[in-house]
């Protein structure tokens, strides 16, 4: 049950005074009891001030949740005990006995008890890394069984662990279990070495640094071979500490490599390498020339640096002259030709007997083209190039387009003897009609790469509405339909039509039929629109048409009837709330003791007499009504409703 509003609750307060005093009785909270177990049903509430050794019928609510009736006898003092309650929030308790019922509007709140937090003294607090992990119990020290969070202990990092008990009414707890690495003993030589073949090696002493003592394996360094070395302790090293290794990393005599390796060939101003200071295989060092010089053949020295495992290498470049092929009998055609003629063919070597290939190696005559001659007799030969211009076939080309539709009488284009983009010809017929559609064909003189054309151009009429059929002026209230109009027009047309105020309910424009509407007025005077049509053909307007449409206003308020009769009569059986301008609604309705039977936010949704599919008794009902009009107007009101049958 919701709460009442303050009058409802002031009248029954006054109510539950006025019987709790016709009955000499007050119910008085005396005390309460807790449950002693965790989700137990120990709790107890005692009342005070009833009739003594009387049979009562109590209900109350147990976290918002109706309970009830159970039967009690009071004592002898006039207490009542209510027993077997368990934690909770326990409120507004009616006695009922007799046919006559007093009540106590308060609330008790019963707890469970709060148990001490799980221990588990058992557990380590630190493991060393890799080493086995404890395994965590499933039941605490003092006798909480639960699970953890996460489940298995790792031995690899620190971790917190979570154990939340099975009952509720202990807290989780959580711990924390440091892994710390293990650390390998140090000896001054560290735990590697890099040398070349037959460098120097240290000593393997057999006592750390941290004074752990034990023996090596191999006991001897050799410096020749790569090679890993284990000192193991001749006890287990306390703490995490652990045997290590020292690992000899022997290099052999290298040889520098580069990536354009020891020698190559270049056409004169060719490409070549960049001398880097460092070599493929990670040896410094450097050249001598500096730089290569890619005009003239040479030999470069790689000397490396000093303490590296490497011996000096040499880079020799040989520079080839470079000769274009050069094709001065080609074209043996046309060089320019039009689309479709017959094409040069593409010589199979040069004046000076460059031989090699053509990409594309066939000329076209539908497209210009660039066409590359690749020398396979001569690498330094640069690529040649020849180009041989293709002329499309062109489609002469005017200001006034391939058509145009115009309307009767309207200066025509003048046609003339050469087009936009330049073909010559002439046309037939020579002069365009003004007054009747036709084609005209322009053709093209000989020795041009051109077609001919035809330009088409359309003579269209001029429309008019039927003057007989005026549409009349009109006058309607807010709420009627105006059917739709069809304008009459003296030839087959288009209709683009305008309204030049939309309140009245029509929209801004349109075209063809003005569509049948419901005609609005949301003012207190009566407003108007013209609608103004004008036909076309093809872009010729005709005379435009006008009427007007006035829509006077209608009743505004929003209303709420005082009484209905849901006896399924058919006959006012809904309440409902009515008003032609409701833009949101928000309707409560109560009874007389301040309960709430429906809210309604739909004029279109009513009430029919019922709460929770049960039909309410006759009686008077009070409604609290907020809402807001289309207008801006914002309505607050309050009533009553007579509900007979």
């Amino acid at each position: 049950m919701k709460p009442l509003s303050l009058p409802h609750l002031f009248i029954v307060l006054i109510i539950t005074f006025c019987c709790n005093y016709a009955l000499a009785q007050n119910p008085t909270l005396q005390v309460s009891g807790n449950p002693t177990t965790c989700h137990g049903s120990e709790g107890s509430i005692t009342f005070g001030g009833l009739l003594p050794n009387t049979t009562y019928q109590i209900r109350y609510f147990d976290n918002g949740i109706l309970q009830g009736p159970i039967t009690v006898t009071s004592n002898a003092t006039g207490q009542i005990n209510i027993l077997n309650l368990n934690e909770g929030t326990y409120r507004n308790f009616t006695f009922t006995s007799g046919g006559s019922s007093v009540s106590y509007v308060g609330g008790v709140t019963l707890t469970d008890p709060i148990l001490d937090p799980p221990t588990f003294n058992f557990l380590p607090s630190t493991i060393c890394q890799g080493d086995p992990a404890p395994t965590l119990p499933t039941t605490s020290s003092n006798g909480y069984s639960g699970g953890w969070s996460p489940a298995i202990v790792s031995n690899t990092q620190t971790g917190t662990y979570t154990f939340t008990p099975t009952v509720t009414c202990a807290d989780p707890v959580s711990i924390t279990i440091t892994v710390t690495p293990k650390a390998p003993v140090t000896f001054p030589f560290g735990t590697g070495m890099v040398i070349c073949s037959s460098g120097t090696v240290p000593v393997l002493t057999n006592t750390s640094t941290e004074g752990i003592t034990g023996s090596w394996s191999p006991a001897v360094v050799d410096p020749t071979r790569s090679g890993t070395y284990v000192f193991t302790p001749t006890t287990p090293p306390p703490g995490c500490l652990t045997g290590t290794t020292f690992t000899l990393t022997v290099n052999p005599i290298i040889t520098p490599t580069f990536s354009f390796g020891t020698s190559s060939s270049v056409c004169t101003g060719g490409g070549v390498p960049t001398l880097p200071n460092i070599s493929q295989n990670n040896i410094t060092g450097s050249w001598n020339p500096t730089v290569v010089d890619p005009n003239n053949s040479g030999t470069y020295t790689f000397t490396p640096n000093p303490n590296q495992c490497a011996i000096p290498v040499t880079y020799t470049l040989t520079v080839k002259p470079i000769i274009p092929p050069v094709f001065n009998s080609f074209p043996n055609s046309k060089a320019t030709i039009c689309s479709g003629d017959q094409a040069p063919v593409l010589p199979t070597a040069s004046d000076i007997g460059q031989t090699g290939t053509w990409s594309p190696a066939v000329v076209s005559n539908t497209k210009s083209g660039t066409y590359v001659f690749t020398s396979t007799s001569d690498p330094c030969a640069p690529p040649t190039t020849v180009t041989v211009t293709v002329n499309p076939i062109i489609t002469p080309a005017f200001n006034f387009g391939p058509s145009q539709s115009v309307c009767i009488n309207t200066t025509p284009p003048v046609l003339p003897g050469v087009s936009n983009n330049g073909v010559n010809g002439t046309w037939s017929p020579a002069i365009v009609d003004n007054q009747n559609s036709g084609t005209y064909t322009f053709t093209p003189a000989t020795g041009q790469c051109a077609v001919g054309t035809t330009f088409n151009y359309q003579v269209n009429p001029i429309p008019s509405f039927v003057s007989s059929s005026t549409r009349k002026d009109t006058t309607v209230y807010d709420g009627d339909v105006i059917p739709y109009y069809d304008f009459p027009v003296n030839i087959p047309a288009g209709i683009n039509w305008t309204n030049n105020n939309t309140n009245i309910g029509l929209g801004a424009s349109g075209s063809g039929t003005v569509p049948q509407f419901t005609a609005t007025n949301m003012t207190n005077d009566s407003i108007s629109g013209v609608i103004t049509a004008t036909p076309y053909v093809n872009g010729c307007m005709g005379a435009t048409q006008s009427y007007k449409i006035t829509v006077k206003p209608k009743y505004k308020d929003v209303y709420v009837p005082n009484v209905f009769s849901p006896n399924n009569d058919g006959k006012n059986d809904l309440l409902y709330v009515y008003g032609n301008y409701i833009a949101t609604l928000e309707l409560h309705i109560f009874n007389q003791w301040g309960q709430k039977m429906i809210t309604i936010t739909d004029k279109q949704q009513g009430w029919d007499g019922k709460f929770k599919g049960s039909a309410q008794p006759v009686g008077v009902y009070v409604y609290v009504l907020k809402a807001t009009t289309t207008d801006g107007r914002q309505l607050n009101r309050k009533g009553s409703i007579t509900l007979v049958r």
